[in-house]
């Protein structure tokens, strides 16, 4: 087999020259490497975000009170549906602009969080008070709600239309502002 060695035209490696084209020809590969990568991950996200299927979960979760959610209470409304779990740093950060978003679009909008990973209950309900979250919080199941819409991880929002489609799927800790976006974008 051929040998497929390419040669680049370096002055004499040892000059000065020869080293700053070094340099450069490593940096614009390294550039284009970066730049391929972001081009990778925008892709994975706007991938990722585009909604697929419908929100009609056959898992039973409960209240703080310990009642049993009837999910079908929520056709004809939007919703925002945020899975969350205790041990989840940007939970706690989401969670809370959640709270914030949730006061000045409760009239349009169906706001839950929900817990279905979590080995001890009272770390999930600590949790919530910690952050002053006054929209529906539901506990239970093991789980298998988060592999039923998709997700790999948490926090985990959706966003469901009024018939029960999903608008959106975010993997991600979303901010006040792109909440307040993505709620324009979908229920605006």
């Amino acid at each position: 087999m051929e040998d497929m060695t390419i040669d680049f035209p370096i002055e004499n490696e040892g000059s000065e020259s020869g080293r700053k084209k070094r340099i450069i020809f490593i940096a614009v590969g390294f550039f284009l490497f970066i730049f391929l990568l972001l081009v990778v991950i925008e892709w994975a996200i706007d991938s990722q975000s585009s909604g697929s299927g419908t929100f009609s979960p056959k898992s039973e979760l409960k209240d703080s009170n310990g009642v049993i959610f009837d999910f079908s209470e929520l056709e004809g409304s939007p919703v925002v549906v945020n899975f969350f779990a205790s041990w989840c740093t940007p939970c706690r950060r989401e969670m809370r602009a959640i709270e914030e978003i949730s006061s000045s679009w409760k009239d349009r909008v169906v706001f839950i969080g929900i817990n279905s990973r979590e080995t001890d209950i009272k770390e999930a309900k600590k949790l919530v008070k910690e952050t002053g979250v006054t929209y529906t919080i539901l506990y239970g199941g093991d789980g298998e709600l988060l592999e039923e819409v998709g997700a790999v991880g948490m926090p985990f929002t959706l966003f469901v239309n009024t018939d029960t489609s999903i608008a959106g799927k975010y993997l991600s800790d979303l901010d006040k502002d792109e909440l307040n976006q993505y709620l324009e974008k979908y229920f605006g």
